[in-house]
C-alpha cells in the first residue's frame, strides 16, 4: 500500500479501563477499541499507541491488519481490562516496535513543528495523525535504541524466565556459555531476554560479576573426575599446627542452597512477621513469597560430561519443581555424610549447558530430560557478514556446510557460526578450515576422507597412487588386497587453497 493511501492514528488507552503497558509486555494485545474514524481506519494504516495517565507516553507502534469489527476481545486480551467492554468496534492490529519497557514519553519528543497538533492527552480514544509524527518517533526509537536488536543475537524469549531446571543444548560454538549471563540476569532481575537484548554487553556482564561477587550466581565445570563429594559434602583433608585432620566440607551445591533457603526464610519473615521461622520451611510456600524472595543462580556448563548419577546422588529427586521445599510434593533427604535433612529451596535455579555433538549426551538426556527445559540453539549463519575481504559468502558458506552435515550426520554435529565472526580475510578462513573445521568433521566422520569430500567438495583433495603392499609379509597381502588396488585420497596442503575453493563449496560450477 502506497504512503498516499495510508492513513496515520492516535490511539489512547487509560490505565482506569486498560493495561497497556502490562498488555504489550506479554505481547497479549492484537485489537484496538475503534471509537472514532470508524469509516476511515482500514488495513495497512499506521497506529501510534499512547498510554495516558500518570505514566504517559508512547509504547508502542502498530499496523491495521483488517476491516473494525464489532467487539470481539481476543481471550488473551481480557485479563487487561479493568471492565470488558459488551459493544462497540476493534480494529485488528500487529505491533511493530513493542516500547512496554521504555516508552517514549511527552518529554523526549522531538522538538519539531510536525508535533503541533499532536492530540496526545486529549480525551478520547482515536485521533488522526501524521506520517510525520510517526517517522519522527521511529526516528527517536533507532536514536534511542530501544528497538531490541535481532532476535539471533541473545536468543531473546517473550516473557520473563520462570525456568527452575534449563539447560541449553546445541553443536559446539553456539553461545551456550555466553548465554548464560543473560538467562541468569532475566531471573534475577525479573526481565525479558528480549529487554536485556538491548542493553551492551558490557553492562550486562558487570551486573552478572557484581551477582557472582554477592554469592548469588554460582558457576562451575563438570568433568569426568568430578564428584558428589565436591557438589554436595564430603570428608575432605585440612592441616591444623602440622596436623592432618578430616572433617566433613560442603560442596557448591549445597552452600548456595543454604544461601537461597536464608533469603526465603528472611522473606517470610518480612511477609509475616509475626511466625517465628527459623531455619524450616514452611510447607506450602506461596507466589507472592516466591515473587518476593531473591533468586540464586547456579549455572552448571558442560553439564552432561560429568556422571550426572554420581554427582547428583539421592538429589536427582529433589530438584524436581514439586518436590523443592514447600511445595505440593516436597521431599526431604537425609545427607550421608553430616546426617542432616536437606531439600532444594524454591528461589534456586540451574542453568546447564549441554553440548550436543558430545558422545555423551545420550545417557544424559534418560537421566534428566523430564527434570529439565531445554532450549536448543542452533548456528545462526545470517549473523555472519555477507563477504569477507576475499569475496567468499560466508552465510551461504556456512549454511550448505551444515545442511551437508546434517544430511550425512545429524543437526547435533552442525557447525557454528561463532567460529567464522572473527573472519575477515581470505588467510583467516584458509587457517580456520586447516585447524578447526577440517579436523572437526575428520572426527564426526571418524577419518573417513571420502565424507568429508562430500561436505567440503572433492576440489579440495587429490588422488595419489594405492600403497604398495609387496612391502608387506607375503601371508598378509590377500587380505589386504581383497577390497583391490584403488587410489585413494588426500588433502591438497592448505597453502594452495584459494578463493575459488571456498566458492565452490557452496557454488559448484563457479
Amino acid at each position: 500500500m502506497s504512503d498516499e493511501k495510508t492513513n496515520y492514528w492516535l490511539f489512547q488507552s487509560s490505565p482506569k479501563v486498560f493495561l497497556l503497558k502490562e498488555a504489550l509486555e506479554a505481547e497479549a494485545l492484537s485489537t484496538f477499541s475503534l471509537k472514532s474514524h470508524k469509516a476511515k481506519v482500514k488495513q495497512g494504516d499506521k497506529i501510534i499507541l499512547w498510554q495516558t495517565g500518570k505514566n504517559t507516553g508512547c509504547f508502542g507502534l502498530a499496523t491495521v491488519q483488517g476491516a473494525p469489527e464489532k467487539a470481539t476481545i481476543n481471550p488473551t486480551e481480557t485479563q487487561y481490562f479493568k471492565q470488558i467492554p459488551t459493544k462497540g468496534l476493534r480494529v485488528p492490529i500487529h505491533i511493530d516496535y513493542n516500547l512496554w519497557n521504555r516508552p517514549i514519553t511527552k518529554e523526549i519528543l522531538p522538538n519539531v513543528p510536525e508535533f503541533e497538533p499532536f492530540y496526545a492527552g486529549t480525551p478520547g480514544t482515536n485521533f488522526k495523525a501524521t506520517k510525520a509524527q510517526y517517522s519522527a518517533l521511529i526516528e527517536v526509537i533507532e536514536r534511542l535504541e530501544v528497538v531490541e536488536e535481532p532476535a539471533v543475537k541473545y536468543l531473546p524469549l517473550l516473557k520473563p524466565l520462570k525456568y527452575l531446571n534449563l539447560i541449553l543444548q546445541g553443536p559446539p560454538g553456539t553461545g551456550k556459555t555466553y548465554q548464560t549471563v543473560n538467562h541468569a540476569l532475566a531471573i534475577i532481575e525479573k526481565r525479558s531476554l528480549t529487554e536485556l537484548a538491548i542493553e551492551s554487553r558490557t553492562n550486562l556482564r558487570g551486573r552478572f560479576e557484581e551477582y557472582q561477587e554477592a554469592g548469588k550466581i554460582q558457576f562451575l565445570t563438570f568433568h569426568q573426575s568430578y564428584s558428589y563429594e565436591d557438589f554436595v559434602e564430603g570428608i575432605k583433608p585440612s592441616t591444623i599446627n602440622g596436623q592432618i585432620n578430616y572433617g566433613i566440607e560442603d560442596g557448591l551445591f549445597k552452600r548456595i542452597c543454604a544461601n537461597a533457603r536464608t533469603s526465603l526464610l528472611q522473606t517470610i519473615n518480612e511477609i509475616n512477621p509475626e511466625d517465628t521461622v527459623d531455619t524450616i520451611i514452611p510447607s506450602s510456600i506461596t507466589n507472592t513469597i516466591l515473587s518476593k524472595c531473591k533468586k540464586y543462580i547456579l549455572i552448571i556448563d558442560e553439564i552432561n560430561r560429568g556422571n550426572i548419577a554420581s554427582i547428583f546422588g539421592e538429589l536427582i529427586t529433589l530438584l524436581e519443581v514439586d518436590k523443592r521445599a514447600g511445595q505440593t510434593e516436597a521431599m526431604t533427604t537425609t545427607l550421608p555424610y553430616s546426617k542432616t535433612p536437606f531439600s532444594v529451596p524454591p528461589n534456586l535455579h540451574i542453568i546447564g549447558t549441554m553440548n550436543t555433538s558430545d558422545k555423551s549426551t545420550a545417557p544424559f538426556d534418560f537421566a534428566l530430560r523430564r527434570r529439565f527445559d531445554f532450549i536448543y540453539m542452533p548456528p545462526q549463519a545470517e549473523l555472519l557478514p555477507t563477504n569477507i575481504e576475499a569475496g567468499v559468502n560466508l552465510v551461504k558458506l556456512l549454511t550448505i556446510l551444515n545442511q551437508r552435515i546434517q544430511l550425512l550426520v545429524d543437526e547435533d554435529h552442525l557447525v557454528d557460526h561463532a567460529y567464522f565472526m572473527k573472519i575477515t580475510t581470505l588467510d583467516d578462513l584458509v587457517n580456520l578450515f586447516d585447524n578447526k573445521i577440517i579436523p572437526l568433521l575428520k572426527e564426526y566422520f571418524f577419518n573417513d576422507l571420502h565424507k568429508l569430500s562430500l561436505v567440503i567438495g572433492p576440489h579440495f583433495f587429490e588422488q595419489v597412487a594405492p600403497p604398495d603392499y609387496t612391502l608387506l609379509a607375503i601371508s598378509d597381502r590377500p587380505i589386504i588386497e581383497e577390497g583391490g588396488r584403488t587410489a585413494s585420497l588426500v588433502l591438497r596442503v592448505a597453502s594452495s587453497w584459494l578463493e575459488k575453493d571456498f566458492i565452490r563449496i557452496y557454488e559448484p560450477g563457479y
